[in-house]
């Protein structure tokens, strides 16, 4: 009966059920099959029954049979899709559609920005974490099977890099409308990264100080300005040996142009190293105000008439006493007195004058000993070095150089003692903010300058989470390319960390993305009743830990899921 259903439903055109007369039928028998088949088109009981068989067709479609299902191509889904929706707020898609990028381009670009965010390795690396773990291609393209080129990574990092300025205007504009943020502080500072190789051809390696110690090798100088929140405001990459002061002027013109001069002054706060007085000047000039530590040790000043001391807490919860002074000159000056830190400069002071004292110990060895330096003109440069290493120290003593007066060439010995110990440990602990500002008082002047804690965590983020040291590019365009793109992938991690912040998450990048790890996209194949191939491409449900980020983001858990159905039998 079922194979005459069938039959009946390809004729449903027709008035007669078969067709054509069957043999074995009277003709009785085929009129009051005739006649049941018009009733059956007239009241639309072949109809309700194809439906219902078509459901339950789609039903049986999707059934797999577990003993054949196999999962296939998994790959790392979670850190990678918090990064592409963080992009999609950032508008980097549409800005280089703008700029006449190919969308080609465009997912070779954000494709390799996601892998930069989230490994953290080199453009080469990159091209296997994007062919063989990461499912960032994919998020782009909707395809398991594209991947872009070594090459083209290569390229894409120096395409971006020559918009740099347009892609940085374009992102403080964005984040400062999302945030809502009025950049009326702002931090700065310099870091430095070390080369591995000679460099030879670079102009802007240079050998200079390095902050990981790294004196055997080349660097390259970053200039940072960033606001409170973390978003960089202007960045510069400069030579080796750059000093501090140097880097600001550029600095200044850039933000004037970027942030034009409002009715209330944004706020600049900077360390001692930059702030020369042609530096302050400068700040004052372009309509700026400025919060630094002063860079000498005021001497002739009292506390103000209405002083009142303050105690706050320092980051490791140690005491510290806040009073404002008065001195000659139109900037305003606030003493910081800190017992831990004068702790640590007198053992400081003390290394240094075991150390320096070592020094003048092997100087007067070397005079007795046969062989030794004893011309007195060698003996007093050598001392002379001994006291360019430990400047600090050593202008607290008093040096005799005895000549021998049998051999009037040679030396006898050096001699030495300290002038005044009380010098050395007088003002231990003591230091100064300085600021234009008269209208900040003791606590507020505080927490401002100590927002420069900010712009160290921004380095360290770029250092070690995404792992911006050591570089190996040899020529200065690679490595400010290799720089800058580090850089956007700063942008995209501090924007996920600023969001999550004011939701009460403060985690390090690091973390984030541990936790948004454990969520994969698979493909599970399998056969269904029917007999047919199902192929199914979804993202596993995320982690509790994962859910919550995306829920404090207010951001999709998942990108997609794809069904495919390879029949093997016509329906």
């Amino acid at each position: 009966m079922r194979a005459n259903n069938r039959f009946g439903f390809k004729n449903r055109g027709t008035n007669s059920l078969f067709g054509k007369h069957l043999e074995g039928l009277t003709e009785i028998e085929q009129a009051k099959a005739d006649e049941w088949w018009q009733r059956m088109k007239e009241e639309g009981g072949i109809d309700r029954f194809d439906k219902k068989e078509q459901k339950a067709r789609k039903e049986s479609e999707r059934y797999i049979d577990l003993a054949t299902a196999e999962h296939t191509d998994a790959r790392n889904v979670g850190a990678e899709w918090l990064c592409k929706q963080t992009i999609d707020k950032l508008g980097l898609e549409e800005f280089l559609r703008d700029q006449g990028w190919s969308n080609h381009s465009i997912h070779t670009a954000l494709s390799a920005l996601i892998i930069r965010t989230v490994y953290a390795v080199s453009e080469r690396s990159s091209y296997y974490y994007l062919r063989d773990n990461s499912a960032a291609a994919e998020l782009y393209t909707g395809s398991q099977d594209w991947t872009p080129g070594i090459n083209a990574l290569y390229k894409v990092t120096d395409k971006l890099y020559e918009l740099k300025e347009k892609i940085e205007r374009h992102l403080c504009n964005v984040t400062d409308n999302l945030f809502n943020i009025d950049n009326k502080l702002m931090l700065f500072d310099l870091t430095n990264f070390y080369f591995e190789g000679s460099k030879r051809e670079s102009k802007k390696a240079q050998f200079g100080r390095s902050k990981e110690k790294r004196s055997d090798c080349k660097l390259l100088v970053l200039a940072l300005c960033i606001n409170k929140e973390g978003f960089i405001r202007y960045s510069s990459i400069l030579e080796g040996n750059t000093a501090d002061p140097k880097s600001l002027p550029d600095m200044i013109d850039t933000l004037a142009d970027r942030n034009p001069v409002q009715k209330e002054k944004s706020l600049i706060v900077m360390d001692a190293g930059i702030a020369t007085e042609e530096n302050l000047n400068l700040i004052k000039a372009k309509g700026y105000n400025y919060l630094c530590v002063s860079r000498t040790k005021l001497k002739d000043y009292t506390l103000s008439e209405d002083h009142k001391s303050v105690m706050v807490k320092d980051a490791r919860k140690q005491t510290i006493t806040l009073n404002k002074v008065h001195t000659e000159g139109e900037d305003y000056y606030l003493e910081i007195t800190s017992p831990s830190k004068a702790m640590t400069e007198s053992s400081m002071n003390k290394l240094w004058r075991e150390r320096f004292e070592t020094e003048l110990k092997k100087i007067n060895d070397g005079i007795a000993k046969k062989g030794g330096t004893k011309l007195y003109e060698k003996v007093v440069e050598r001392t002379g070095r001994a006291i360019q290493k430990y400047p600090s120290i050593a202008r607290y003593y008093a040096i005799d150089y005895i000549r021998n007066e049998e051999k009037p060439k040679e030396m006898l010995r050096v001699d030495w003692n300290l002038k005044d110990l009380s010098a050395i440990e007088s003002g231990h602990g003591v230091y100064f903010l300085r600021t234009n500002v008269e209208t900040l008082d003791e606590r507020t002047t505080w927490d401002y300058y100590n927002l420069i804690r900010e712009i160290e965590c921004t380095n360290r983020q770029l250092k070690t989470d995404l792992n911006l040291r050591p570089i190996y590019h040899q020529t200065d365009d690679r490595s400010d390319a290799h720089l800058f793109f580090g850089l956007l992938a700063y942008w995209v991690v501090n924007t996920i960390r600023c969001q999550l912040k004011r939701e009460g998450e403060s985690c390090y990048w690091t973390e984030i993305v541990r936790r948004m790890s454990t969520q994969k996209l698979v493909t599970t194949e399998g056969r269904n009743p029917l007999g047919d191939i199902v192929q199914m491409r979804q993202c596993s449900n995320p982690s509790k830990q994962a859910t919550a980020i995306y829920d404090k983001l207010k951001l999709k858990y998942a990108p997609f899921r794809k069904i495919k159905i390879c029949r093997t039998q016509s329906p």
